[in-house]
């Protein structure tokens, strides 16, 4: 019996491909850029007005997919205003952060199986969050306009608090020229 060499890069390439269907491949996790220092997570609060101008569009993109992904992330757990509350936000980049790690190419196996405990403790705390916001519970996908509106500004406010810190001003002083 003569023994049989696998290399183990050329047969893992085909079953990661495996299952794939590019009608859906939009549905699969947003992946962040290869130049992401260490995996770190990202925090919302402490973003400046360019990176936040490039976060907005790729988190919103994870979150359309999510939705389409876990169908049960109804409005009462991921309002379509969900953008407007820093702690929707927060929780869900978290869970975004987890998910692009878990499913990085040098993660575990187990690591999807930890994903999805995360997720749902999140959605538990995303529901919990909804709850307390009171928000008016619309149709379950927002329109673009609103997102795009709070998005300028936010990048605005972003700028002019940028640009307070810069200039040695505290909050309270006025930036009108």
């Amino acid at each position: 019996m003569s023994e049989q060499r696998v290399d183990v890069e050329d047969s893992r390439a085909p079953v990661a491909r495996r299952g794939v269907d590019r009608a859906v491949e939009h549905l699969r996790p947003v992946r962040d850029k290869a130049d992401d220092a260490g995996n770190a997570p990202l925090h919302w609060p402490s973003l400046g007005p360019f990176a936040a101008q490039g976060e907005w569009p790729e988190l919103a993109t994870w979150v359309d997919a999510l939705r389409q992904r876990y169908r049960g992330l109804d409005s009462y757990v991921v309002p379509a205003c969900w953008y407007e509350h820093e702690s929707l936000v927060v929780a869900l980049q978290a869970l975004k952060d987890h998910e692009r790690v878990a499913y990085d190419q040098d993660s575990p196996a187990s690591s999807a199986t930890d994903w999805h405990r995360a997720f749902r403790d999140i959605s538990g705390l995303l529901r919990q969050f909804t709850a307390d916001l009171r928000c008016g519970h619309g149709p379950e996908y927002g329109e673009r306009e609103p997102f795009d509106t709070f998005v300028a500004n936010d990048i605005a406010q972003r700028r002019r608090r940028a640009a307070t810190v810069a200039l040695g001003l505290d909050d309270e002083d006025d930036l009108s020229f």
